[in-house]
């Protein structure tokens, strides 16, 4: 027979806890891992019995007298003083008269696998709020060899204020690219590597955005999630976080992210606790946030902290210039996704330049989706773009000029002095002309002193 030592030497090399006790439930051997499972050394146990740590409230429940009684194998939850909860399985050892001599109970500790439990659902609950959170347009392409001058002079000020962690302000019409604006910062900041959480400020119902921004502890809702929700500004930690359509946020929660924004810390919902987090804040409307605060409908300290860097996207018709290469990057972008190949004839790409475009880069997006998959053929005519840009068509060019020119070459000479002068009276300067329609700036001039209009 083994020496007690090397017995319990034995036992201490085991993972799971180990308890070996005899018919009256005095322990006769306990290794390390069950004794710090039951919250005592080997020594507080060893020559006790079982019984008496259960009426001391030490362990509860035990397991040897059920076990001598039935003469079978039983497993139960065991809760400990220090709060731990114990899977208990038991064994008995029969004599060789048959009768249970000693009992052999192995412990697991379940108390880490259910903080790794409630630790995987708060994973998964940041995953779905990343999710959520992503579900935003992502088919809008960035297109960054801009032709006018304006965008140009927007992507160099977004590489420079990407850089930093400043917050940023971003201004423009709707359709006009402040989400991707907001992306291409993220994509060139040092955070790149971590959550881009878009929130839509106008589109979460008011009875909800405080849940859904700063989320809640468990037990907070009735019929909410048990384990408690992780909020939008929280899944954006080590990140970045896009508050499209800032001006739509309601004053109350203008309050509470001032009040982030200043601490650099959230209180969830039903806690007491703050949780400080590092975000970076980049926000969007198209609303005149100045007016707001006259208004009354907007926080101008808010406003203050959130205008530290300011980007202002001109809308479509002023950079005319990036009419085509943003429509043959969508024809490029839609073709491949629908497994299509169309191109623009001379005559349509006249009718995207003709348009004012009132829903900006949007539009023009879906105007390309629409031909690609409306297109019958490899070519997109004139007669192919929907008939609003016709129409723009007719308002962009003059009429036929009162002339008598004896050839279509002298007609096509008189049109062209006319369509310059209306040009010159619009932009002032051949320069201006030159850069909003993406035309040779020397050609112009040629011209123009050809047609006596300098």
């Amino acid at each position: 027979m083994l020496p007690e030592y090397l017995l319990t030497s034995l036992a201490d090399s085991f993972q799971d806890g180990v308890c070996i006790t005899d018919q009256d439930g005095r322990i006769l051997l306990v290794n390390r891992k069950h004794a710090e499972n039951s919250g005592m050394t080997q020594a507080e146990m060893l020559g006790h019995s079982v019984q008496d740590f259960m009426r001391s409230g030490k362990l509860n429940p035990v397991l040897n007298p059920e076990i001598i009684s039935a003469r079978r194998p039983l497993t139960r939850i065991q809760q400990t003083a220090g709060g731990r909860r114990l899977v208990l399985e038991g064994h008995p050892v029969f004599d060789e008269q048959g009768n249970v001599a000693l009992c052999v109970t192995f412990t697991r500790d379940t108390t880490s696998l259910r903080q790794w439990h409630h630790r995987l659902r708060e994973q998964k609950a940041l995953l779905e709020t990343l999710q959520k959170a992503a579900t935003g347009n992502m088919g809008t392409k960035l297109v960054t060899d801009h032709n006018s001058p304006a965008m140009r002079h927007l992507a160099d000020t977004v590489a420079t204020v990407a850089e930093t962690d400043a917050t940023v302000l971003i201004l423009g019409e709707t359709g006009v690219g402040k989400d991707v604006t907001a992306r291409r910062i993220h994509a060139l900041s040092p955070r790149r590597d971590q959550p881009f959480v878009k929130v839509d400020c106008g589109s979460i119902p008011a009875g909800l955005i405080e849940s859904e921004l700063f989320g809640y502890s468990p037990g907070t809702f009735s019929g909410g999630n048990r384990q408690g929700k992780t909020g939008l500004i929280e899944a954006a930690a080590g990140g970045t976080l896009f508050l499209d359509e800032i001006g739509d946020l309601p004053l109350p929660m203008q309050s509470r992210l001032l009040r982030f924004l200043q601490d650099g810390e959230i209180v969830r919902i039903g806690s007491a606790q703050p949780r400080p987090l590092d975000v970076r804040i980049l926000s969007a409307t198209n609303r005149d946030l100045e007016k707001a605060v006259e208004d009354g409908t907007f926080r101008r300290d808010l406003y203050y902290r959130l205008k530290v860097a300011v980007l202002r996207i001109p809308p479509l018709r002023e950079r005319r210039p990036d009419i085509l290469p943003l429509a043959h990057s969508f024809l490029t972008f839609y073709g491949a996704k629908y497994h299509r190949h169309a191109a623009l004839s001379p005559e349509a790409e006249q009718l995207l330049l003709a348009h004012t475009w009132p829903g900006n880069v949007r539009e023009l997006e879906n105007t390309m989706q629409s031909l690609v998959i409306a297109c019958a053929g490899d070519s997109i005519q004139a007669e192919d773009i929907p008939l609003p840009l016709k129409a723009a068509r007719k308002q962009a060019f003059p009429a036929l000029p009162e002339t008598e020119a004896a050839s279509y070459k002298d007609l096509l000479r008189d049109m062209e002095k006319e369509l310059l002068a209306a040009l010159m009276e619009k932009y002032k300067t051949i320069a201006n002309i030159a850069a909003h329609l993406n035309v040779n700036r020397s050609t112009l001039y040629r011209k123009a002193r050809a047609f006596g209009l300098l």
